[in-house]
């Protein structure tokens, strides 16, 4: 079961150094141009518009990623491992290095090649 975290307390536990989410659900909130480089998500649930941040070297697995906007993002070498991705927005994201596997939208399973479509 996640443990619901409201914005103020995703925005502290982010400037108070917290790398490593597990089981955390944030259903609110806008972090334009954030950097989550090298942060990991394991089992978490998250709503909210991600645009233009840094994703790079991160790691997003078994997490539930419903309608995030993730345009304009960098994803250099991350790992998104076993995502629900339904309704995610993923136009201008830059995926060099990424490791793209089992993560699913509707219940299809993507490929990377699905990625690389969503991107234009």
């Amino acid at each position: 079961m996640e443990r619901e975290v409201t914005e103020a307390e995703f925005l502290d536990m982010l400037q108070n150094g917290h790398r490593h989410f597990h089981k955390i659900c944030v259903e609110a909130g806008t972090y334009h141009e954030f950097d989550f480089s090298g942060l990991i998500f394991d089992e978490c649930l998250f709503s909210v518009d991600f645009a233009g941040s840094n994703f790079e070297n991160s790691t997003l697995m078994n997490s539930n990623f419903k309608a995030c906007d993730f345009s304009n993002c960098v994803f250099k070498g991350a790992v998104l491992l076993g995502n629900s991705l339904d309704g995610a927005e993923f136009k201008g994201v830059i995926i060099e290095g990424i490791t793209f596997l089992e993560n699913t939208y509707h219940s299809i399973i993507l490929t990377e090649r699905h990625l690389i479509d969503m991107i234009i």
